[in-house]
């Protein structure tokens, strides 16, 4: 084997094993911010210290310090997305049919494009998919305040599709379906992702024991 062949192997065999140690560091530390276990962490310990005004379906005025007390789910949500805002819609109503949560559970879905979606689109939206509960806010508000705090509170965000990238003419934002769960004192315990089976069960347990948390509080 000539030197040049030893040199171009050795080469492509240091380039597989960066990229095998980039995914299993990115495996790991996506795994904690993705399947927590709904209890007090150090490497979380992120509250919601920022209040913020807010406009729901039915136009009346909301604020997440409303929420103190309560035990919630906040996510992101537009009308016009072509199918997954409502998946995980769906996938949270399964789940809060499968904790015993009474009043003392909430979800909030946040309008990622509130420029477009205003309250009678949120009502639309919420109607169609059978949404509509008195513990379940779809909510917009100002486009540059409500989406500089979904990204600083909850590190929920969104940016537009290049249009060269979109399926069709709603595909219009690259946006995470993380669901933030928060506890009864506004503090943050995990970020899940309701289509990974594991993530999703672990939102259910966590949620579950959150909720008893709350209650032995209460």
């Amino acid at each position: 084997m000539s030197r040049e062949t030893k040199i171009v192997y050795g080469l492509g065999a240091m380039a597989v094993l960066i990229i095998v140690a980039y995914l299993v560091l990115w495996k790991i530390s996506s795994a904690h911010l993705v399947v927590n276990k709904g209890k007090n962490d150090p490497r979380i310990d992120r509250d919601v210290d920022r209040d913020l005004e807010l406009i729901d379906a039915n136009s009346e005025t909301r604020r997440f310090s409303d929420l103190k007390g309560k035990v919630w789910l906040v996510s992101h949500v537009f009308t016009r997305c072509p199918g997954q805002c409502s998946g995980v819609c769906a996938a949270l109503d399964e789940l809060i049919g499968k904790v015993d949560g009474g009043e003392a559970l909430h979800l909030v879905s946040v309008s990622l494009d509130p420029v477009h979606d205003r309250p009678s689109q949120l009502s639309e939206f919420a109607q169609k998919h059978d949404l509509v509960r008195d513990n379940w806010w779809f909510v917009t508000g100002n486009a540059g305040e409500l989406n500089s705090y979904m990204k600083e509170v909850f590190w929920l965000s969104a940016q537009e599709r290049p249009e060269s990238q979109r399926d069709n003419v709603n595909d219009l934002f690259i946006h995470d379906p993380r669901v933030v769960l928060v506890d009864h004192r506004m503090r943050i315990h995990g970020w899940y992702y309701p289509f990974d089976p594991t993530s999703a069960g672990a939102l259910e347990r966590a949620l579950e024991e959150t909720l008893l948390a709350a209650k032995k509080s209460s």
